[in-house]
């Protein structure tokens, strides 16, 4: 049985596939409501989608879902945002949560440590968003926020307050450190900082109330004093100048230091330093004891002259210079007062002269620049609105800006706006750019890719800042959606065609509408188109794992984006409308395809087939609006995310209540499309009610009909029907009806029967003119199911040349064409067919491999026959004897009878059965005795028994030649001719001569 084990497990494993098949629920059909949902008061915001095109679980016929991704990703200090939703006459709008404070502060640190000489911390405070402004309130009412700072080490604690001054929206909290915090630990410590709001009235007092406050870093506590930041030049390959790298104020005294390196063996060394006006040289003093230093000084009409002569006095033995440079001199400058009017710059040129000096180094002179200013401005901070950038330059052409603006912060705390021209630069030019006055980063389109961490430097009077950027750029190409990726003709809806100026000068009315209706072109299905995409950012390690925004679960759908430079390829085929609507034209093949603004490029691209073949519409299903219900969401782990859900409120609760339809198409290809999608003038929905007595309809042939609720009651109370044009269906034999249904409709307040089942199908109103037993299939609804509704739809564009010559056979294939068209829509199947038509399946499936087994079966058994006796004459082959007669003895004389054996030929011989003796076996061999008689019971009616003898012969064995033995056979009464025919063809008698004989011996013996 182990050949036949495959097909039983074969058989087993369908099973159990159809099962699991019949088990699961068909996917939910991409219905929704079509309402319109917008957001307000939000700088910038996208619609998303999920990136393997799963529905949300709430969409239905009653309500939609959109998810929204609102940027900037932190709140604004703005107005809150709010969404509206509208489905005319409806419409409502809510607020969008938000769990973060009201203004939106950005903090930067000033100083990254204090010492006891130097204890103060500073952090600057300002506003986030170009909208904070329009917050103000009348002075008195709503002023600025008030920002709390607070240091932190073990359980002490000092605070800090400020509150924001416009018209730059910044503030400055100088925190100072108290003096037991250092400690003279061998490791420096730390204090934590924090930041938050405080709370209104309470600015400045000790005990005000704070938000929950933000982390903004680590202060390092030092206990050595601050060591000034010097700049190091040098003068030649021995000799090195250090001077302060910063401005200088007025007054101020700074020193300037010569140090020579360890190759330096000249006992002699001149400096001479000239000064423009407004510095002096004032003192000059040695840093070295073997060394002795003499200063002269001379001053012109604009310059001040110093000559310092620096002589070796003696020589120190034993020691060995180190590797670094030794300072040899001491000079000390002062800026002069009463310089307001001079440049900020002002030059100072040093040369350096010893004996052994390379010639050519000795005429060189170096110019070091001193920056003076009015003010002490130690830190320069760029300020912006927001440090994350959405590139959508490359699909819209348009730059993206952000601006920039630098301040400064003085020793006293003042902040104020630089004046003067700064410098900047761009670490990655291929991400971000930065403008010429460095007022400004931004993204023109030719940018190749997002990153995060761009650097941005900016520095001005050898002040420098940075500012690191995250730049999200769009991976192409473009994701185009279409709902439907083949447009077919729908079965029996035509549109008008234009006709030209001569149509006003036809005098019969009934010609020109003749013509007319001739002159109406098909209408193919219409599907919606998405552009979608993802925003992404590679790491500046150069690492190949992107990062998605907000996640690679989300695609951002940017066709309001890139509607204006998305085009059809071949608009004799498709066209689209509003970059948002394809509406097919023509059979053939084309593609709706993204340029870029920028270039020739493609961005995007989807094919599309318009087919020749029919569709019919086969129901409409229509859900009744009473009102709207909008619920918002934040989506957990993303922030900025919104997922808004409208409901549909179905059941009117009052008399004189009004609502609406909202109506889908349902073609038999299995696609759905809404109304909407078709506009309102190429076709007419029709609504009525069944009970004048529950509801009323008004406006039966308008877009958006009205249902008046009079009396309680519900059921498929409202009928609706799908019609052409009136001028497109001239024919007698044209259908009048493109589709019908029901819509179900409630009216709380009790209940009324309906006066047609809603189970039962629903009528519709006949076409004038059409032939009697005519009928149209209407689609059948369930609540909240099913609808149909009647509105006029004009149609686009003028038929062409070609469609002109194929409407001239209109006339004369109208029957055939309107028999075409007359045909039933296939009608829907619901899941128990669907289940009904799997498990038929399973068990044809099952009969199939079980008839394969069988054929398997029969073949193998069929292949074991007996070895060719030819082949060894020597052993010959066993054979099965049946034999039948009513007489033992006579049976025997019988087969005793030997007649001669003809000569034996080389090869294989025929079988004899009458004619011919069987080789006797050996009577003393195993083989050779006979079986046991088995007997058949006695026949009904008859005076002898039947009985049948089954009789093994042994092949003959070579070595002796015994006598033959004669076998015991029992003898039987002899059937019918018929009977033994069949067993001697058993037998392998096949020769009629054969056949013949051994009948003739059976009759005789009988």
């Amino acid at each position: 049985m182990a050949p036949a084990e495959g097909p039983y497990l074969l058989l087993l494993a369908a099973a159990l596939l159809g099962a699991s098949a019949s088990s699961e629920w068909p996917p939910p059909e991409p219905v929704f409501l079509p309402v319109e949902m917008e957001l307000q008061a939000v700088p910038e915001h996208y619609r998303l989608q999920r990136a393997d095109g799963a529905l949300p679980a709430n969409t239905s016929l009653h309500a939609r879902s959109d998810t929204f991704l609102l940027l900037p990703r932190r709140p604004t200090a703005g107005p809150s945002p709010l969404l509206r939703a509208s489905y005319p006459p409806f419409s409502t709008h809510k607020e969008v949560p938000t769990k973060s404070p009201t203004w939106a502060i950005r903090a930067v640190p000033l100083d990254s440590a204090v010492s006891p000489d130097e204890p103060t911390a500073r952090v600057l405070f300002h506003l986030h968003g170009p909208d904070w402004r329009g917050r103000r309130d009348p002075p008195g009412d709503h002023p600025l926020p008030c920002v709390v700072l607070q240091a932190q080490q073990r359980s002490r604690t000092v605070r800090g307050s400020c509150r924001v001054q416009a018209p730059l929206g910044i503030c400055l909290v100088e925190l100072e450190i108290p003096a037991r915090w250092f400690s003279p630990a061998p490791s420096p410590e730390s204090a934590e900082l924090r930041y938050g709001v405080a709370g209104l009235g309470t600015c400045g007092r000790p005990g005000a109330t704070v938000e929950p406050p933000r982390y903004l870093g680590m202060l390092e506590l030092r206990t050595a004093p601050a060591v000034a930041r010097q700049q190091e030049v040098q003068l030649d390959e021995r000799v090195l100048l250090r001077v302060p790298d910063g401005a200088l104020r007025p007054g101020q005294r700074f020193t300037a230091s010569l140090a020579l390196r360890h190759n330096f063996t000249a006992t002699l060394l001149t400096l001479r330093v000239k000064a423009k006006k407004g510095l002096q040289v004032v003192a000059a003093r040695s840093g070295d004891p073997a060394w002795t230093v003499h200063l002269e000084r001379s001053r012109g009409p604009k310059h001040w002259t110093a000559v310092v002569t620096c002589r070796r006095s003696r020589d120190i033995h034993g020691s060995t210079r180190a590797l670094e440079a030794s300072e040899l001199l001491h000079l000390e400058l002062a800026v002069e007062n009463g310089t307001g009017g001079q440049a900020p710059a002002r030059p100072l040129t040093w040369q350096v002269e010893y004996p052994g000096q390379d010639p050519e180094a000795q005429k060189d002179k170096l110019v070091w620049e001193v920056q003076v200013s009015e003010r002490d401005m130690r830190v320069l901070v760029p300020l912006v609105q927001e440090l994350e950038l959405l590139n959508t330059s490359p699909l819209t052409g348009v730059p993206r800006t952000v601006p920039v603006t630098l301040v400064t912060v003085e020793v006293g705390g003042a902040v104020s706006e630089l004046s003067e021209p700064p410098g900047c630069e761009s670490a990655d030019t291929q991400v971000l750019q930065v403008s010429e006055g460095c007022d400004a980063v931004f993204v023109g389109g030719k940018e190749s890719r997002g990153a995060r961490g761009v650097r941005v430097d900016f520095w001005a009077r050898r002040l420098h800042a940075s500012l690191l950027f995250t730049v999200w750029a769009p991976l192409l190409p473009l994701r185009v959606q279409l709902g439907d990726t083949a447009l077919e003709q729908v079965r029996g809806w035509r549109l008008p065609g234009n006709t030209d100026s001569s149509s006003s000068d036809v005098e019969d009315p009934g010609e020109d509408a003749e013509r007319r209706a001739r002159s109406c072109r098909p209408q193919y299905q219409r599907t919606a188109v998405r552009f979608l995409a993802h925003f992404v950012a590679h790491p500046q390690d150069g690492g190949r794992h992107l990062s998605y925004l907000p996640g690679p679960e989300w695609l951002l759908d940017v066709t309001h984006l890139v509607a204006g430079w998305a085009r059809v390829q071949d608009p004799r085929v498709a066209s689209l409308e509003g970059g948002t609507v394809l509406v097919g034209r023509e059979p053939g093949v084309t593609s709706v395809e993204v340029r870029s603004p920028l270039s020739d490029a493609i961005l995007g691209e989807q094919m599309l087939v318009v087919s020749e073949e029919k569709v019919a519409v086969t129901e409409l299903r229509a859900a009744v609006v009473a009102g709207l219900a909008l619920a918002l969401h934040p989506e957990p782990g993303h922030p900025g995310v919104l997922t808004a859900v409208c409901q549909a409120t179905a059941t009117l609760h009052g008399s004189k209540q009004e609502a609406t339809l909202s109506v889908w198409l349902s073609f038999s290809d299995g696609t759905l499309a809404p109304m909407e999608l078709y506009g309102g003038q190429d076709a007419v929905l029709a609504v009525t009610s069944l009970d004048p007595t529950v509801a009323t309809v008004v406006g039966t042939s308008s877009w958006h009909p009205r249902v008046v609720a009079e009396g309680p009651g519900r059921g498929a109370l409202l009928q609706l029907s799908l019609q052409p044009l009136d001028v497109c269906r001239r024919g007698r034999h044209r259908a009048a009806v493109l589709a019908a249904g029901s819509a179900w409709l409630e009216v709380a307040g009790g209940r009324r029967t309906p006066p047609s089942s809603p189970r039962s199908p629903v009528p519709f109103p006949r076409a004038e003119g059409a032939m009697s037993g005519e009928a149209v299939t209407a689609g059948r609804g369930e609540r909240g199911d099913v609808g149909l509704v009647n509105t006029k739809l004009q149609g686009m564009g003028s038929s062409s040349e070609e469609e002109e010559e194929r409407e001239e056979g209109y006339g004369r294939g109208m029957q055939e064409e309107e028999k075409e068209e007359m045909v039933k829509a296939p009608a829907r199947v619901s899941d128990l067919e669907i289940g009904m038509y799997v498990l038929l399946g399973v068990f044809c499936l099952a009969i199939f491999i079980f008839l394969v087994n069988c054929v398997f079966f029969v073949l193998r058994y069929q292949q074991k026959e007996p070895p060719d006796a030819g082949s060894a004459p020597a052993a010959s082959q066993p054979h099965n004897w049946v034999w039948l007669g009513t007489d033992q003895e006579e049976l025997s004389r019988q087969l005793d009878r030997r007649q001669p054996e003809p000569p034996t030929l080389p090869g294989p011989q025929p079988e004899r059965c009458c004619c011919g003796d069987p080789p006797a076996p050996d009577v003393g061999s195993p083989s050779g005795t006979s079986a046991e008689p088995r007997k058949e019971g006695s026949v009904p009616g008859g005076s002898r028994r039947k009985r049948v003898e089954f009789v093994t012969f042994a092949p003959q064995r070579a070595p002796e030649d015994p006598p033959q033995p004669t076998p015991n056979v029992q003898s039987i009464l002899v059937a019918g001719e018929d009977d033994i025919r069949w067993v001697c063809e058993d037998m392998g008698l096949r020769d009629p001569e054969e056949l013949r004989c051994y009948m003739e011996r059976i009759r005789g013996s009988s």
